[in-house]
């Protein structure tokens, strides 16, 4: 390998983790609802908010195709620069056009991240023949990524006192450096011989849908749905659940920007602890119990949403990142190996999409459990996340099946 090409592979593993870090600081996390219906009414938002998530799903696997075939590089600049123009459309949107224009964008930048960034760090560190560093390096990459949302959000929140515009602003700023960064990346190269991903989607699709032949990756690719589904349940539910829970305290009564922006920080730094001792975890007890424990951890916190309420439980409920956070080293540390590069991003867009579809399932199934017309109370609540807990416990008592029959050790590939 010529000395400038291991320079560039070198600077992409280096700056991988404060890539991470910068990206995920999304100071406008705490502020973004209050800021739309500053601008518009309900309704709109709402709209708004479908239009993000059609997006999403439209684009969740092109996007990793696009990667397979055309790059990393290419596919992480068109990721930042997408979202540096999201911010940008942001901080002057006043209306449902513009908002709309910017919630595309913004979708945009998502998909073209999701699955690509995980797959530029493994392909530069495949490129260096220092593969064998992935587990660890992804768990710091996945502990900065919690750590900057903390940092960005109780920032986030105090900006957004002052004007819930200037949270956009500031992540216009950082993405900016994303943009530069993104630019100062090199493509991890194709080694001699190595398939290349289809230029025909269909033919994509087709090769990556059939990785799930393999058992250990269809039964990874299950456990990410579950997680998906489950993860994303407390995260729906906790600010009702506060609500209810402090209603006797007169000063929980005082909803601010900054309270929200404490309580995310809180909820991230819970996460980044976790992360940064995933891989350890993983190492100590082998991968399936570590996925089955961060299965537990969620299931515990959905269960005690459910059946308790209680100030304490908002204190619990500070740990719902954590299961995210234990599970997405290892799990990315056991997938990326087993799947070629010429499938890589496809295959991970592909699990995100059907892990979004899923939820998006589970979601239309716990609204129809409101009756038409009921305000939300905590009876309500209650209800609709104990159904969430039922669907985690299933989904456990399988994880803890798989646990008793599958021997994978650390899941690492040169293990198989």
């Amino acid at each position: 390998m010529a000395g400038s090409a291991k320079e560039g592979l070198t600077r992409n593993v280096d700056w991988y983790p404060i890539y991470q870090l910068i990206r995920n600081a999304y100071f406008w996390l705490p502020v973004f609802f209050l800021y739309f219906c500053q601008e518009m009414s309900l309704k709109d938002v709402l709209l708004v908010g479908g239009i993000y998530y059609s997006a999403v799903v439209l684009l969740e696997v092109p996007s990793g195709w696009f990667s397979d075939r055309f790059g990393r590089r290419l596919t992480m600049i068109l990721a930042s620069i997408s979202m540096l123009a999201a911010y940008l459309v942001f901080c002057f949107a006043d209306d449902l056009l513009t908002f709309s224009v910017a919630q595309v964008l913004i979708a945009l930048g998502f998909s073209f991240h999701s699955g690509t960034d995980t797959a530029f760090h493994y392909d530069s560190l495949a490129g260096l023949g220092r593969e064998a560093e992935y587990a660890d390096r992804e768990a710091r990459a996945s502990r900065n990524s919690f750590f900057g949302g903390a940092v960005a959000a109780v920032i986030g929140g105090g900006l957004g006192v002052l004007d819930l515009r200037f949270p956009y602003i500031a992540s216009a700023v950082t993405t900016f450096i994303l943009v530069v960064m993104a630019f100062c990346f090199v493509e991890p190269p194709h080694k001699k011989g190595e398939q290349k991903a289809s230029i025909n989607f269909l033919t994509q699709m087709r090769h990556t849908i059939g990785y799930l032949k393999i058992p250990f990756l269809a039964m990874t690719t299950l456990y990410f749905i579950l997680m998906t589904i489950i993860n994303h349940i407390p995260y729906e539910y906790y600010q009702p659940y506060i609500k209810f829970a402090l209603e006797d305290f007169s000063w929980a009564s005082r909803q601010t920007p900054f309270v929200s922006g404490l309580h995310t920080t809180g909820t991230l730094l819970v996460a980044t602890y976790f992360a940064a001792r995933s891989i350890r975890i993983r190492n100590a007890i082998g991968i399936w119990p570590t996925l089955l424990l961060a299965a537990l951890l969620q299931g515990l916190i959905i269960g005690l949403m459910g059946f308790i309420l209680s100030p304490i439980i908002v204190l619990i409920c500070l740990g719902r990142s954590a299961p995210r956070a234990v599970m997405t080293a290892p799990l990315n540390a056991a997938i990326t190996g087993r799947v070629s590069k010429a499938h890589r991003a496809t295959f991970l867009s592909f699990q995100s999409l059907a892990g979004r579809l899923s939820f998006a399932a589970v979601l239309f199934y716990l609204s129809s459990l409101s009756p038409p017309g009921r305000d939300v109370d905590w009876p309500l609540v209650s209800m609709q996340v104990q159904a969430g807990f039922w669907i985690a416990v299933v989904g456990i008592v399988g994880l803890i099946l798989v646990c008793m029959v599958r021997r994978d050790g650390t899941g690492s590939p040169d293990e198989s």
